[in-house]
């Protein structure tokens, strides 16, 4: 019965489809995005993210606009835009936070959230500017 039940847990690997954005467009402005044709690109290119566990401490994440290969608790390189960044990923459950530095700044965070089969990205600028994705698998 143990081993039926870890079965059954939910993991957080999938394929998710964007059901909302809230703020995205501002939020991409505030990171530098420079005008609206790139923004409305960039939400086009991202409306559908998957998520996998490669089983060795790492995740990698594909959407239309990249795919990063990440470890946990481990710092990385990645990029946004032109600029080179540190990112630093961890994991507690169901809950995954990215928090990403240019030099010893921090300039970005996201949290990711799995409830049921609703992924939902909360995305915080350096400035406080907060943005909200809603997926679902």
């Amino acid at each position: 019965l143990i081993l039926l039940d870890s079965l059954l847990q939910e993991t957080m690997e999938g394929c998710y489809k964007v059901e909302e954005n809230i703020n995205f467009e501002n939020f991409l402005k505030v990171m530098g995005v420079p005008d609206d044709e790139t923004i409305q690109k960039m939400i086009q290119a991202t409306k559908q993210v998957t998520l996998t566990d490669n089983g060795d401490g790492t995740w990698t994440q594909v959407s239309g606009l990249k795919t990063s290969t990440f470890p946990l608790n481990k710092e990385f390189k990645d990029s946004w835009g032109d600029k080179e960044l540190t990112g630093l990923v961890t994991m507690d459950g169901l809950k995954m936070n990215k928090v990403y530095k240019l030099g010893d700044v921090s300039v970005m965070t996201e949290e990711v959230v799995l409830s049921g089969s609703c992924l939902t990205l909360t995305l915080v600028a350096r400035d406080g500017t907060k943005a909200v994705r809603k997926l679902v698998r």
